[in-house]
């Protein structure tokens, strides 16, 4: 499993969205399911970003409410990180 790809983007100042769906992409090569849904009738948090892991039945999913997308998809990326590194 390499994760190489989503530290060297989340290194980076600001990576664009692009950059950031590449890591998801990653985070799908590996397994595991990637949910990003947009919540219109939340007035707060309208943003939710989960990772579920079906192949480690025993790992918590990754879940970030957000109202700022790039932040809560990078701070999922960082879990999954600390999960995987």
């Amino acid at each position: 499993m390499s994760v190489n790809l989503i530290k060297n983007i989340l290194k980076k100042e600001s990576p664009s969205f692009n950059e950031l769906i590449d890591c998801f992409e990653q985070v799908k090569r590996n397994g595991n399911v990637v949910v990003i849904k947009f919540d219109g009738e939340r007035s707060e948090n309208g943003y939710t970003i989960f990772i579920s892991f079906p192949l480690l039945k025993n790992k918590e999913m990754i879940r970030e409410d957000t109202n700022d997308l790039k932040t809560g998809l990078m701070k999922a990326l960082s879990k999954y990180l600390e999960i995987f590194s």
